[in-house]
């Protein structure tokens, strides 16, 4: 029985869904942290600080990487050329490693965040599934 690969826009597309579910659980705990300090945010409200607010800076590596993928996918569809998803892959992988030693900027806040959160540990075994597709 022989089984099929999946087409390279069918893994990109796994991947970019994995990195949604991480990046929307990354925001619930920003959201959820933040509001324990400054009290209750509208949707609106909490927007506006996710844009502009220096303390949400350290999400957008995460952010970029999700839209070099929709860039991928695109240009899959029109045939023209873009970021190969293997390089997206590959830097996905290098800014999730969980680096105790020299966690930067991001990797401290997702390794806070991910020491405290079952569901953050969940959504990067599933991230981790999608990279190894």
């Amino acid at each position: 029985m022989t089984t099929l690969n999946p087409a390279p826009s069918d893994e990109c597309a796994q991947l970019r869904t994995a990195l949604l579910g991480l990046h929307r659980t990354l925001v619930d705990l920003e959201r959820r942290d933040y509001e324990k300090q400054h009290g209750q945010q509208s949707a609106g409200q909490f927007l506006q600080l996710m844009a502009y607010d220096e303390s949400m800076r350290w999400l957008e590596p995460l952010s970029r990487l999700i839209v070099m993928l929709d860039e991928a996918l695109d240009a899959q569809g029109k045939g023209t050329d873009s970021v190969a998803p293997t390089v997206v892959a590959q830097r996905v992988r290098d800014l999730l490693r969980l680096n105790r030693e020299e966690p930067g900027e991001f990797g401290a806040r997702y390794l806070h965040h991910f020491d405290q959160s079952p569901d953050l540990a969940v959504e990067h075994a599933g991230l981790l599934r999608a990279l190894n597709r």
